[in-house]
C-alpha cells in the first residue's frame, strides 16, 4: 500500500552566529537570489531578518540582525534542514543551524 505524504506549514527560527553580521550583509544578495526558487514555488511563504531592536533609521547599517525567520511548507523538520543547509548563510557561517527551532503551524490570517 502506498503512503501519501502530507506537507504542513512550519515556522522556522534560525539564529545567527555571534559576530556574523558583516558576513550576512556581504552575502545578502547571493542569499536572496538563492531563496527565489523556494519563494516562487510557494515552499517558502515568507521570511526575513529577526531584529534585536527597532532600527534607528532607514539605513541598513542601523539593523541589528540576530537571525532569520521563515514560514515554509514541508513534510518534516529533516526536509527543512536540507533546504537550509543549501543556503549561502550556512556556507559562510551566518546561520547557526545547531540552534534552529521549528514548529508546525496552522496559518489563518495568510489565507483570509
Amino acid at each position: 500500500m502506498a503512503t501519501t505524504s502530507t506537507k504542513s506549514e512550519w515556522l522556522v527560527i534560525i539564529p545567527d552566529k555571534p559576530g556574523s553580521l558583516a558576513t550576512r550583509f556581504a552575502v545578502r544578495s547571493t542569499h536572496l537570489k538563492g531563496v527565489e526558487p523556494f519563494r516562487d514555488s510557494g515552499v517558502w511563504k515568507m521570511g526575513g531578518p529577526i531584529l534585536h531592536e527597532l532600527p534607528a533609521n532607514d539605513e541598513p547599517s542601523s539593523l541589528k540582525v540576530i537571525g532569520s525567520t521563515i514560514v515554509c511548507v514541508a513534510e518534516s523538520k529533516e526536509e527543512i534542514m536540507e533546504m537550509l543547509k543549501r543556503d549561502v548563510y550556512v556556507d559562510r557561517g551566518v546561520w547557526d543551524l545547531e540552534r534552529v527551532q521549528m514548529w508546525p503551524v496552522s496559518l489563518v490570517m495568510a489565507t483570509l
